[in-house]
């Protein structure tokens, strides 16, 4: 398949179209070198090509393409291939500026001697185990291809930055999710009427359904705070799970800026119920 190229963004990188318009990326030692606007090039000649949708996103990754080292864009390359199938999981397309970016200025700042802490590591590690085992991933072969060693903050960093692509969050938004969900489940280790053994199958459920839970907290949905019947049920049924749900999610609606539905208290409710009857 023949691609017309559109620029040369440097001599390992170009922007080109297909017969049908669609615009990409595409990637390839030595492929942009003494190429011209208008020139063709064919499929096999890129190692790798993003599909890019916007002209705004074109002129960012094309910007940042040409300003970073082609080995290190490549591997970004390879990760984010590499992370979409360990995920399991389309990934929005933004991440290709974002992780490449990122993993690209973490490296330099190691070479230059500085090195910064994600304050969020422990609560990445722990809600979110299989993006920061993509992290953890990214930082040996880091170490393994460019002698770098990153220090261990930065697989949290690399998975925060794959979860915004996941659920197509902002980093912003990421962030605040993630610190909201260390602060519920301190709420919770630390209440006195309620004990919790981390290594129990009903600790990793409710860990699942506090992440589900924010996030759909987060989301831009309107959500009716009218109680159903099967909310009224399980208060009923259940009056002192209920209000430790209440007291348990108070850190996410403070950072949400909304209050939870009844119905969404209930769902945590009847989770928190099966942990103390275990």
């Amino acid at each position: 398949m023949s691609f017309q190229v559109l620029k040369t963004i440097n001599n390992n990188v170009v922007s080109c179209q297909d017969e049908h318009g669609c615009e990409y990326i595409a990637m390839g030692r030595g492929l942009g070198f003494g190429i011209k606007a208008g020139q063709t090039i064919e499929r096999e000649q890129a190692e790798k090509m993003f599909r890019i949708t916007g002209r705004d996103n074109m002129e960012r990754l094309s910007n940042l393409f040409a300003s970073l080292p082609h080995d290190q864009v490549a591997f970004c390359a390879e990760l984010i291939e590499y992370a979409s199938k360990a995920l399991d999981r389309k990934l929005n397309e933004s991440i290709f500026y974002t992780l490449s970016d990122h993993v690209c200025f973490a490296i330099q700042r190691i070479q230059n001697g500085m090195s910064f802490t994600n304050a969020l590591h422990t609560e990445v590690r722990l809600f979110y185990p299989k993006e920061y085992a993509v992290g953890c991933y990214a930082l040996a072969e880091i170490q393994r291809r460019f002698q770098v060693e990153l220090p261990e903050d930065e697989a949290a960093s690399i998975a925060l930055h794959l979860l915004n692509a996941e659920y197509e969050n902002s980093l912003g938004i990421t962030m605040q999710v993630t610190q909201a969900l260390g602060e519920m489940l301190h709420v919770l280790e630390h209440h006195p009427a309620f004990q919790m053994d981390r290594s129990s199958l009903y600790f990793d459920e409710l860990i699942v359904h506090l992440k589900f839970l924010a996030l759909d907290q987060f989301s831009p949905q309107c959500q009716t705070l009218r109680e159903s019947q099967f909310a009224q049920l399980i208060s009923r049924a259940f009056p002192d799970d209920y209000r430790l749900a209440g007291i348990v999610t108070q850190p996410l609606e403070q950072a949400s800026g909304r209050k939870l539905t009844p119905e969404q208290l209930a769902y945590l409710t009847v989770n928190l119920h099966r942990i103390h009857r275990a």
